[in-house]
């Protein structure tokens, strides 16, 4: 015990000594966030939102310019943090400029020192998945004891009874914002090999035996929902494009990984991952184009095209071995996801304005502080019923032989015996709706997606809805249902389910 802890503090000196300003910043961003707490200063707020930036750019600029003329710029880097005091606003971690620039600027560490080799790369982004994990860990377990120890005090002694809400704020600042940058150049500069011992059966266990089959039965439903697709002839659900997306992502993330696997049992899957991945692809494409081209762009369609674009991207250049680099695709995700960021005029805010306007839907009539108050109503369009054998209407006064029910928060539609056809938390209903009419829920709805928010697919039965009444506080806010029911119930077969 006593040589680890020997260890852990020569180590300890090491990254103390090897990230001077490294250390220096973290201690000053944790000092910044108990000064926000005391001033509420909003350019602070912004600054301790944009603290991993800083951090890590700094880092970065420690290797770039080890044993340059440039070394300057490094310690320079101390002060990355003053022009975003003279920002005027607020920035919320909430948006996508906000997620994008944290996504970057960990692509650019992985680039910066332009190691294209696959095994290369991905044991660099482990390592450095690995260190943050670890040190985020620690520094929570350690904000745990500490307040811990704090409220045991509190109330054993009955002292501070005032100061809860300013010692949490000081906590969080100073094991988040301090101790956990810390503890990253701690465990960052462990060496690989430490690295793999620690994690080999675990790691190996993981991929062959959770991961990789589960990623499996993805492919199996993909494949076969692009069956149904060709078969029926169909255009997929808008939901199908984030599935994809997940589905390519883990295919070759769990790819980069192999090479550090004792026992490969999935070569024959990876080996093909862009044969494997090309057809859910052309469903990503075919689901994205139809729901821009029926309501345009969003800012969130804007980045799901984007995310397209990069993870095409990436299928067609791991089709050779020669083009396939985890390092290109870094590359491109990049310059990509800062083309519609950071450039003024074709950002995904700016698209969204131009395709909006051309439809009508901008600048929109409510402020953030208007309701919208939404009557939907299936009378403005035809009802196609060639595939079904009846229709019967559904009445919401419990007198017709079906009946819909909005009892507290669920919706019900049931025979007029109390057998339940269907039923579902409504809320949750109406998000599926939206999602069905390719909408997100801070979206306005056009009257084009009507006719999509009030059909709900069934086995072997369609329910269109004969109204909905929909609002929300704010343009910013998710919608609520006050009413939902009435309508059609068409069934394929002849008779409605008996009682059991």
């Amino acid at each position: 015990m006593k040589n680890r802890i020997k260890t852990f503090v020569r180590r300890l000196l090491v990254a103390f000594r090897q990230h001077p300003v490294e250390v220096g910043l973290a201690v000053l961003l944790g000092c910044l966030g108990c000064v926000c707490y005391e001033t509420e200063s909003r350019r602070l707020v912004t600054v301790v939102s944009y603290s991993p930036v800083f951090f890590l750019v700094t880092y970065m600029l420690n290797t770039l310019t080890a044993g340059t003329r440039g070394r300057g710029i490094y310690y320079l880097s101390l002060f990355l943090f003053v022009p975003v005091l003279f920002l005027s606003a607020e920035v919320s971690i909430w948006t996508a400029h906000y997620g994008v620039t944290l996504l970057v600027v960990q692509l650019l560490y992985l680039i910066s020192d332009r190691q294209r080799e696959n095994v290369a790369f991905v044991r660099k982004a482990l390592r450095y998945l690995f260190a943050w994990l670890s040190a985020g860990f620690l520094a929570g377990v350690a904000w745990l004891l500490v307040n811990s120890i704090y409220h045991s005090v509190q109330y054993i002694f009955e002292i501070w009874q005032q100061g809860e809400e300013r010692f949490v704020t000081y906590s969080l600042s100073i094991v988040f914002l301090t101790v956990m940058p810390l503890l990253f150049l701690l465990f960052n500069q462990e060496k690989e090999a430490e690295t793999g011992k620690t994690f080999d059966r675990l790691f190996d266990t993981l991929l062959n035996y959770v991961l990789s089959p589960a990623l499996l039965a993805y492919a199996v439903i993909l494949y076969l929902y692009l069956l149904k697709i060709i078969v029926l002839w169909s255009l997929p659900k808008g939901g199908v494009a984030y599935i994809v997306t997940f589905f390519v992502s883990a295919l070759f993330l769990l790819k980069g990984c192999q090479p550090f696997l004792k026992k490969r049992y999935y070569d024959w899957l990876y080996r093909h991952a862009s044969g494997v991945a090309f057809p859910t692809m052309l469903l990503y494409w075919v689901g994205a184009c139809y729901r821009i081209h029926q309501y345009g762009y969003t800012e969130a369609r804007v980045y799901l095209v984007v995310a397209g674009v990069i993870l095409t991207g990436m299928v067609l250049l791991f089709f050779t071995r020669r083009t396939g680099r985890y390092w290109y695709v870094a590359c491109l995700a990049i310059v990509s996801l800062a083309t519609v960021t950071y450039i003024p005029g074709i950002t995904a805010k700016e698209i969204e304005r131009i395709s909006q306007t051309k439809r009508g839907n901008y600048p929109p009539q409510e402020t953030k502080e208007t309701a919208q108050n939404y009557y939907i109503s299936n009378k403005h369009f035809s009802l196609d019923i060639t595939d079904y054998a009846t229709l019967q209407p559904v009445a919401s006064d419990g007198e017709g032989a079906i009946n819909s029910v909005l009892e507290k928060d669920t919706f019900y539609l049931q025979t007029q015996d109390s057998l339940i056809l269907f039923k579902m938390q409504k809320d949750t209903l109406l998000n599926r709706q939206l999602e069905n009419a390719g909408l997100c829920a801070v979206d306005s709805i056009p009257e084009s997606a009507y006719p999509a928010l009030l059909r709900l697919d069934l086995d072997s039965a369609l329910y269109v809805f004969g109204s909905m009444y929909v609002h929300r506080v704010r343009q910013d806010s998710t919608y609520e249902v006050t009413y939902m029911g009435d309508g059609y119930y068409l069934r394929k077969e002849r008779s409605l389910p008996r009682r059991k």
